[in-house]
């Protein structure tokens, strides 16, 4: 009976192979960000993306992984050095205002 059991689970918790034609996930996949912490605009965080809607979307998830409490309280886009920023000032829990500094070079202005 005990074996039965550890079989049956054995079998339940086998999966079967893809499909040849299956698509295949892409290993860049969760690569979305660069390693700047933010704080200025030599050290400013990339958003990897080539979709300004996505590039919106990962810039808050950062600022909600990286900063919890804050909320966005202004952004301002600037060009400098071949490259777009999008200055953003965020104020904490405690009116604490803080700004931080992301490369959108990749999808800004691509339309």
């Amino acid at each position: 009976m005990v074996m039965t059991m550890v079989m049956t689970t054995l079998l339940a918790s086998c999966k079967a192979p893809a499909p040849v034609n299956a698509p295949v996930a892409h290993r860049n996949s969760s690569f979305k960000y660069g390693t700047g912490d933010g704080q200025t605009m030599t050290t400013a965080v990339e958003i990897r993306t080539p979709s300004a809607t996505e590039g919106d979307a990962l810039l808050l998830d950062w600022i909600r992984a990286n900063y919890p409490g804050f909320t966005i309280q202004g952004q301002q886009v600037v060009e400098q050095r071949g490259h777009a920023y999008n200055l953003v000032t965020i104020i904490g829990p405690v009116n604490a205002s803080h700004l931080l500094y992301f490369d959108i070079s990749s999808y800004y202005r691509r339309f």
